[in-house]
């Protein structure tokens, strides 16, 4: 059988011929990693049965790999490999070679095909031509072999083990067409196969719409396909020592995707699985989508007959859009399959789903009838995939524990099943608690788009939109490029939704809106008045009854952020549409007190909100949502800025410190800012009462970061006095004693916190002598404080802006005031938290022999740990147990700094412990232990950095558990 060997590439051609070289030369072929080998990626010592029985190689031996990116099928070929030849015999000939011993054997094997005719061939000519360079170079082969594409494909034919495991790269046009039948050691059902090529086919058809197209298009116009518009996503890697290194997301996965990643042939400490953490409208579910497109784009032959007329246009189209776009096609023909993870969370709450795989079976049903559980699992075991579990953000908390419980079940059952899978999921940072095992998931963060990126973003929107109206083109194309050099609003385009919206309002405005609050008002007024100004009876519906139709977007908005529900098939949030329908009704009624005309009119008005204004969509009967949730979430803030003045800032309030309102909060902020001014000291005057109201947040600080999320949406440009207020109570961040933030969006984006507050003081004077006054105070006082606040100074030093001199003065005033424990405490510091990001005055640590080990529960204070007055209750001793029995169970591992011992806790306990369980705590528990962990935490001294980062990290954890709050009513609205 013939196997097309060129899609592989270099690393797993290597991998591939590793496999077959254990099994041709036996069991004790010794196989060497990626990187330098010494001219080898296998060696043997004699004998092994080859090349055959009676006549084996008994010595020492080399098999090496000789991979053409594209072999060209012509003599230059030959010609090639003798080059390769004659390098790799003149290294291992040469005088100064650190190949160590030269081989007695060697073997080629190469993805080139040579000709086999006798004397004239190419395989006779290469055997000839290695004889006579190692001859003339003192080499004393023994034996030697050309294992050429030819011989490599009857290598796999015999061993069926190595070509299941290859098989998806190596076999082009139509996979399932090519599987049935091939391979009897893993044989498929002809009938199964069908099914799969069926729903391959009719997902590629249903996931070529750009979902962001109807948030700009007229319905009239047509929806806009995924392939014209999408773009692929930079996205920060974990910093290395050079610090994060930026990689275009989607072909990160595919360049994952692009090596066999069965457990049995990856090493153990490898994380297989990708972590796509971004922030609301930054593109995470549309790169997935682009993802499993380019996968499907990659498994169909275009000239198949068996494929419907509109299955080859997509594929067409597809492969077309991604070319131009230079997305690289995937060598590796993984299956792709993508998951709502909210759709998963609903269906465990309603059905007796035990397994992610029935879900996915079910799934695959809804589209292709015939997809069982046991047929997945033996195409799970079978063939390549790719799975997509999109938006943990989305799970509401009290479900998360179970979906995580059926994800790790899944990932179990496939490695049981040396699955060949990759999953990535999708999530964004707030409320992210590290669900994911960093173990197996390497994290990757969505950046922000520059604003080359976003004009290219809004140049291909433009282009799929005005294709045929060039004027339009070079109008949005202008005022798009003008609003991104404008600072007072490119802050506005640093998404790829944002970039949409803002290419939709710039054909009908001149002035741009200033935050993401008038941006989402805008829209919905720009989208309300395309609709308004239409001739006919609709227009004039939509045009009379504003105030009914504005208020069915808040009640849907707020109801859905309270209460979140997903309607399958569809992968949107949503709520029963009679209850939309009946609740305006009623509305109706009271006003007009003629129950016909409020049938009527209810009907006729979500009607029109549904098909007309494409804000709510209806994706099946008696279900409405919003198919982008950035905008349900300005419909919930706007109705949160709802009723009467008194009621405004209060509901704020309430809902400042729940994680899940976080987004909705913001926006609702921006709302107040801009349509509520008289109230804009109340709300800050909130935010400086959250820190103070509990012993958490005096230590984690909500409100302060709250601030700094207002300063990044630059909610207060065109109001200095707000803008220095807002800075001045984010800089306690500064020395806040904690690694993470309140939403823990810093622990993925903590460069974001130091970044943010220069950009503030690069505007104004005062809030840059207040940020050097409080790290100047920090630092005098060398305590826990003088040490977290190195990691903001050390990043200020590393950026241009007024704050650098500052930094560098203050560091090397620093380093040179060090001495004993303190400096220890820095050294440490210095070398596991800033790593690369660190200063060059600040001192670093070698690692050496580590101490003793212990427990966190030794670094509790003693006598403090007693129930304050007032609090001896049994609640009180009950917490306090069972903070002492968490403590126990988190590994403590005392490291020597210059003979002074400095503590360290272990991070993947901590992240994975029992106390991240909420079910064990009672309610009157919690604020005992919020007490407990604040107190023991500030009891640390500046060695104990890492201690009180321990207990603040369990501390962040409960204290967001008091967050789950009630329904939220807003007069007017939902009352």
């Amino acid at each position: 059988m013939d196997y097309d060997l060129s899609r592989l590439g270099s690393r797993e051609f290597e991998h591939l011929v590793q496999s077959l070289a254990k099994c041709v030369l036996g069991p004790g072929a010794r196989v060497f990693g990626d990187g330098p080998d010494g001219g080898r990626e296998i060696s043997f010592h004699g004998p092994v049965p080859y090349p055959h029985r009676g006549q084996e190689w008994d010595g020492y031996g080399v098999v090496q790999a000789k991979y053409r990116q594209v072999p060209a099928a012509r003599p230059s070929d030959g010609a090639w490999l003798q080059r390769e030849i004659r390098k790799e015999l003149e290294d291992w000939a040469s005088a100064g070679s650190k190949r160590g011993a030269v081989p007695e054997f060697i073997v080629f094997a190469t993805n080139v095909r040579l000709s086999a005719a006798a004397g004239s061939g190419g395989i006779d000519r290469i055997e000839r031509f290695i004889a006579g360079e190692a001859f003339r170079r003192g080499i004393a082969l023994k034996g030697w072999a050309v294992w050429h594409r030819d011989e490599i494909c009857r290598f796999l034919d015999t061993h069926p083990q190595v070509r299941q495991s290859y098989l998806a790269f190596m076999t082009a046009s139509d996979v399932i067409a090519q599987l049935v039948g091939r391979d009897s050691s893993h044989a498929f059902p002809a009938d199964v196969a069908a099914v799969m090529r069926a729903h391959a086919a009719g997902e590629l058809i249903a996931d070529q719409w750009l979902r962001l197209g109807q948030a700009g298009a007229e319905p009239s116009a047509g929806r806009i396909g995924l392939g014209p518009v999408a773009v692929d996503l930079n996205a920060a890697r974990e910093a290395g020592p050079d610090g994060p290194r930026t990689v275009l997301a989607g072909q990160h996965v595919i360049e994952r995707g692009d090596s066999v990643l069965r457990p049995s042939r990856q090493p153990a400490v490898s994380r297989p699985h990708i972590l796509l953490l971004g922030g609301p409208g930054q593109g995470k579910t549309t790169l997935g989508q682009l993802v499993c497109q380019a996968y499907r784009a990659a498994m169909f032959d275009e000239d198949d007959r068996l494929l419907t007329a509109q299955v080859r246009d997509v594929l067409h189209a597809m492969r077309r859009d991604l070319a131009e776009m230079g997305f690289r096609a995937p060598r590796c023909h993984r299956w792709p399959l993508r998951v709502a993870l909210h759709a998963y969370a609903q269906a465990l709450a309603e059905q007796d789903l035990p397994s992610l795989l029935q879900f996915l079976a079910r799934q695959m049903s809804l589209r292709t009838s015939g997809v069982t559980e046991d047929a997945l699992r033996h195409w799970l075991q079978t063939w390549p995939w790719l799975l997509v579990l999109d938006g943990l953000d989305e799970v509401a908390r009290p479900a998360r524990e179970a979906v995580l419980r059926g994800i790790e079940e899944f990932l179990s059952l496939a490695r049981s099943l040396d699955a060949d899978l990759l999953v990535v999921a999708t999530t964004r940072p707030q409320d992210y608690r590290g669900e994911f095992h960093p173990g197996d998931y390497e994290p990757l963060t969505l950046t922000d788009m520059n604003p080359e990126e976003a004009l290219h973003y809004a140049g291909r929107l433009a282009q799929a939109r005005h294709r045929s109206d060039p004027d339009m083109h070079a109008t949005v194309i202008d005022r798009t490029k003008a609003a991104a050099g404008n600072p007072m609003t490119w802050h506005l385009m640093r998404s790829p939704l944002q970039v949409t919206i803002m290419s939709l309002l710039v054909e009908k405005r001149l002035r741009m809106p200033q935050n993401r609050y008038e941006l989402f008002d805008a829209y919905y007024a720009t989208i309300y008045a395309r609709e308004a100004d239409k001739p006919g009876p609709t227009g004039e519906l939509v045009a009379e009854n504003q105030i009914h139709i504005d208020w069915l977007h808040q009640y849907a908005g707020l109801t859905i952020q309270t209460d979140e529900v997903v309607t399958e098939p569809a992968d949107i949030l949503t709520m029963p549409l009679s209850d939309l329908r009946d609740r305006l009704r009623s509305r109706l009624l009271e006003e007009t007190e003629d129950p016909l005309r409020a049938d009527a009119l209810s009907a006729a008005l979500t009607d029109a909100a549904t098909e007309r204004l494409v804000l709510l969509v209806s994706p099946q009967d008696d279900a409405v949502g919003f198919e982008v949730k950035s905008l349900q979430e300005y419909c919930a803030a706007r109705a949160l800025l709802s009723g009467p003045d008194t009621q405004i800032v209060p509901r704020l309030s309430y809902l400042a410190t729940d994680k899940a309102w976080y987004q909705t909060w913001l926006l609702a902020a921006a709302g107040l800012f801009t349509t509520r001014p008289h109230l804009r000291d109340k709300l800050l005057t909130v935010l400086r009462d959250l820190d103070g109201n509990s012993p958490a947040h005096t230590l984690l600080l909500p409100g302060a970061h709250l601030a700094l999320a207002m300063l990044d949406e630059d909610l207060a440009r065109r109001y200095p006095r707000y803008h220095i207020h807002l800075a001045q109570h984010a800089a306690e961040l500064i020395t806040a004693p904690n690694d993470f933030a309140f939403d823990y969006a810093l622990t993925f984006r903590q460069p974001w916190m130091a970044q943010t507050l220069a950009q503030a003081a690069d505007r104004s004077d005062q809030v840059r002598e207040r940020l050097v006054n409080t790290a100047r105070t920090a630092l005098g006082g060398q305590g826990l404080r003088a040490v977290f606040c190195l990691r903001t100074l050390a990043r200020w030093a590393r950026t241009d802006g007024c704050l650098q001199p500052a930094a560098l003065q203050l560091l090397d005033s620093a380093a040179q005031s060090m001495s004993g424990e303190h400096l220890a405490a820095v050294k440490l510091f210095t070398s596991k938290v800033l790593g690369s990001t660190s200063a060059p005055m600040l001192p670093q640590h070698t690692p050496a022999a580590t101490g003793s080990t212990t427990t966190l529960a030794a670094f509790l204070p003693g006598s403090d740990m007693a129930p304050a007055p007032g609090h001896e209750t049994g609640d009180a001793q009950a917490a306090l147990r069972w903070v002492v029995k968490w403590a126990a169970d988190i590994p403590v591992t005392n490291e020597l700094v210059d003979d002074v011992t400095v503590p360290l806790a272990d991070q993947d306990a901590l992240d994975h412990g029992p106390l991240l369980t909420e079910s064990i705590w009672e309610w009157d528990m919690l604020p005992h232990a919020q007490r407990l962990l604040a107190e023991a935490a500030m009891a640390q001294p500046p060695t104990g950095w890492s201690i009180a980062q321990a207990f603040l990290h369990a501390l962040h954890d409960i204290a967001s558990w008091d967050f789950a709050l009630g329904p939220v009513t807003v007069a007017g609205i939902n009352d």
